[in-house]
């Protein structure tokens, strides 16, 4: 009978907690009302799509954001016959927030990670499909960020 009471307990007390995780449900109080990127890629489509989603319509800090961006694949590692055993992948934000015309920031974001050779090719096309967007993820939350310094 004790345990039922103490479970009882325990879940009547968490319940009357409302727990809401604090990174994953961000509100942003401005919006991009321009994104310019350097080329048409999906890495540079997918940035500016995923800014745009976080971004409040109906703010009153309006941003112009231009940015480019680099990526490089290389083998950092490979076994006796030259096959490659660890690859790497980085990518470069450059990037430009204005507010009524005026440049307020310039910065550049570097992420990179390293990771295993799969030896099935669409298993790996999969696999460095995953590990870009937790890099752009990473990268998109940065800028977020450092434009809501900028917003107080």
């Amino acid at each position: 009978m004790n345990k039922l009471f103490v479970i009882l307990i325990t879940f009547f007390l968490s319940y009357g907690c409302s727990y809401k995780p604090i990174l994953s449900v961000k509100e942003y109080d401005f919006k991009f009302t321009n994104i310019y990127f350097d080329e048409k890629s999906k890495i540079n489509n997918l940035i500016r799509n995923k800014l745009i989603k976080n971004s409040k319509k109906s703010s009153e800090e309006e941003y112009d954001l231009s940015f480019s961006t680099i990526k490089n694949k290389e083998v950092v590692s490979s076994n006796k016959k030259g096959d490659p055993t660890i690859f790497k992948i980085e990518i470069l934000l450059n990037y430009s927030l204005k507010r009524d015309g005026e440049i307020i920031l310039n910065d550049k974001i570097r992420k990179q990670v390293t990771y295993n050779n799969i030896n099935d090719k669409f298993e790996l096309l999969k696999y460095e499909e995953n590990v870009l967007n937790d890099i752009l993820e990473n990268i998109i939350s940065e800028v977020l960020m450092s434009v809501t310094y900028f917003n107080k």
